[in-house]
Parts: C-alpha cells; sequence; structure tokens
C-alpha cells in the first residue's frame, strides 16, 4: 500500500490570512513606541536647552518659551505651541524671569502636548489622550554685578 497524497493547494494563502493581520499589528505597534520615544527625546532636548537658555540669564521668560517651541518646531514637532512650555523659579516664584532672577535659583522648564498632535500615523487610535511631557531643572548662573573703583588706593 502507497500513502495517500493530501492536496494542499492553498495553504500559505490561508497562513497569510490568519498571520498578516497579527504581524501588522505587531510592526505598527512598534513603529508607534518608536515614534513617542523619539518625540519624548527631542521633548527632552527642547527643555534641555530652554533651561539652558534660563539658566545663562540673558532672556526673558516668554523669550526661553519661545526658544524651546521653536527649537521644537524646527526638529520637526510642529505640534508645540507657546501653552505648552511652562518656566517657573523652584527657589521663589515672585523672580520668575530668568533675567531678573537671583544667582543659583532654580528654574524648570516642562514642556507637555498631546500625542495626538505629534504622532505620524493615525493607527494607535488607542492613545487619544496620552501626553508626552519632559521636565529638566537648570540652577541660574547669571553673573553678578561687580563694582569697580578707579581709585588707586594708597598705603
Amino acid at each position: 500500500m502507497y500513502a495517500r497524497r493530501f492536496r494542499r493547494d492553498g495553504v500559505a494563502a490561508v497562513e497569510l490570512a490568519v498571520c498578516l493581520p497579527l504581524l501588522l499589528i505587531l510592526v505598527f505597534g512598534i513603529w508607534e513606541v518608536g515614534r513617542m520615544v523619539q518625540a519624548h527625546q527631542l521633548l527632552l532636548q527642547g527643555a534641555r536647552e530652554g533651561g539652558r537658555q534660563a539658566a545663562a540669564g540673558r532672556m526673558d521668560a516668554t523669550a526661553v518659551r519661545q526658544f524651546v517651541v521653536d527649537y521644537l518646531n524646527t526638529n520637526g514637532l510642529t505640534g508645540v505651541t507657546l501653552s505648552d512650555v511652562t518656566l517657573t523659579n523652584v527657589t521663589d516664584a515672585n523672580r520668575s524671569n530668568p533675567a531678573t532672577a537671583n544667582q543659583l535659583d532654580q528654574f524648570r522648564v516642562t514642556v507637555t502636548v498631546p500625542y495626538a498632535s505629534i504622532r505620524w500615523s493615525n493607527v494607535a487610535q488607542i492613545t487619544p489622550t496620552t501626553q508626552l511631557g519632559a521636565s529638566v531643572d537648570w540652577y541660574s548662573m547669571r553673573d553678578l554685578p561687580i563694582e569697580v573703583t578707579m581709585t588707586i588706593p594708597v598705603n
């Protein structure tokens, strides 16, 4: 007796029909997580650059916030607006302007945006309210004014 051969026509098509949706969900999920990590890194870099500008003490609070927005828009996050960036003086809330802050005042730059405004694909509809945020703390290194007397001491 010989073994009876079964026909296997269409088996590959059925396997593809079963596996392809799962594979696509996996690939697009990895894509979304990768984009979320990239966007978070850009937010962190923008906040860090804003903190650096605030620590230098050469810009006021609005200019620092605009600097962060411009930095993020230049680097591909076009959904960031001025209202998404906050700059606070942690040491003393009354001195919120970095240009008039005391030396070693602690500034916190926070950027928070909805992930829906910066993602590239609309596949991940399961995260419509996810907020991405980054926050950095810097200390003011503003130079203290010094007085130079023009008289030579006699002694």
